[in-house]
């Protein structure tokens, strides 16, 4: 039976789609940023050098560029000399000097969980001067990094989560759990020294989302996707206390596919929250989980095709205030898939089945107010934009 909760959530998601725009197909313009990234794993849309147009970031094997918006023009930021087996990044200006910082997670190996660093890679005065990089921990299984304000002090903090612990043995990887880590930057954060903390400790933490929290305006909020599904953590900032609370369980299963393997939040008309998920680790369901008064729930899979799904987004494309949610996966059959939200059923539209998706992520890249998205390819050693097309209106 459905909860209170989630039938009030339903019946104003309706009335408020009830204004949304009818009939438009989702279209898109595919604009190939690179058709040569070997090993491609991980995209970002930021800005690099401080000239307010977003940027994309794109790292796999052991290579980490940069493509200059508008002429993409391709800068390496480092090689495997000295990044061997880069898995994540996240990239922040962190002094407001105008140009971004890069954290850099490299040294990764699955099956050798002692495996991983992580370093601060900062770039020169000019786009063509070589970065320098400043080691900052051995972080075993080190697996994804993300920049916000988690502990309210007005700077970015560093959010860092291992994929398991150091003990963890495959082929189900427990016995340890992975440390969700917060490293705070302090005043000097180029110094690349850093304090860090425990925030959680969680079996297979695969991805995870930080978001502007209601705690405190400015300050960020902690999303993971794991083996327990999806758990929310996060600081209280009047005592500093650590908070977490399990949202919703993903899909059943042995370890390690059981769970959820990617998480993002999304929006809906009315003022509404959704978590959209990929479940369960590298799974094959794309699934929604609308907020009720107090929670998230229930779970339901509006996509069951997917193959080592490893790729998720959220954005409004369409304008009428429901997020559309991008999902890829890279295994058979591999594609990029939007699904639209007509305030009844998601539907489904390809935008490419040749991309072996390994991330997605999104931002206004030409600055025509309407987001944009980035895949990258594994595989497939392709880095694509694609541009939403709007339907005119007809007179």
């Amino acid at each position: 039976m459905l909860s209170k909760a989630f039938r009030l959530a339903v019946f104003v998601i309706l009335a408020a789609s009830a204004f949304a725009r009818a009939g438009e197909p989702l279209t898109f313009e595919r604009i190939v940023i690179d058709d040569n990234f070997p090993g491609g794993y991980q995209v970002e849309v930021a800005d690099v050098n401080g000239d307010k147009k977003p940027d994309i970031v794109a790292l796999g094997g052991s290579t980490i560029a940069w493509y200059e918006n508008p002429t993409w023009t391709k800068r390496i930021i480092s090689t495997g000399k000295l990044t061997a087996d880069i898995i994540s990044s996240a990239t922040a200006d962190l002094d407001g000097d105008g140009r971004a910082e890069i954290a850099i997670a490299y040294d990764f190996a699955m099956n050798v969980p002692t495996r991983g660093k992580l370093l601060l890679a900062i770039q020169g005065d000019k786009p063509d001067d070589p970065w320098t990089f400043k080691p900052v921990a051995d972080v075993p299984s080190i697996h994804r990094v993300r920049w916000g304000d988690i502990d309210g002090d007005g700077r970015l903090d560093l959010v860092v989560a291992p994929i398991f612990g150091p003990k963890a043995k495959p082929p189900a990887f427990d016995g340890d759990p992975a440390r969700l880590t917060l490293f705070t930057t302090g005043s000097d954060p180029k110094s690349a020294i850093w304090k860090n903390r425990v925030l959680a400790e969680l079996p297979v933490i695969h991805s995870i989302e930080v978001i502007k929290g209601p705690v405190k305006a400015g300050t960020a909020t902690i999303y993971t996707a794991d083996n327990t599904g999806v758990n929310h953590v996060w600081l209280q900032h009047v005592t500093g206390t650590l908070n977490a609370n399990h949202l919703i369980p993903g899909a059943p299963g042995s370890a390690p596919h059981r769970g959820s393997s990617e998480v993002h939040n999304g929006h809906l008309a009315g003022g509404l929250n959704f978590l959209a998920t990929i479940d369960p680790w590298h799974g094959s369901g794309v699934a929604i989980s609308i907020v009720g008064l107090t929670t998230y729930g229930p779970r339901a899979v509006i996509d069951d095709t997917l193959d080592v799904g490893h790729a998720l987004w959220v954005a409004d494309v369409d304008g009428d205030g429901n997020d559309e949610v991008f999902a890829g996966h890279r295994g058979k059959g591999a594609k990029v898939s939007a699904y639209r939200f007509d305030g009844k059923t998601w539907t489904r539209t390809v935008l490419d089945d040749k991309l072996t998706a390994q991330d997605l992520r999104g931002g206004d890249i030409d600055g025509d107010g309407t987001p944009d998205i980035v895949a990258i390819g594994g595989q497939s050693h392709n880095v694509v934009w694609f541009k939403p097309i709007r339907a005119k209106p007809s007179n």
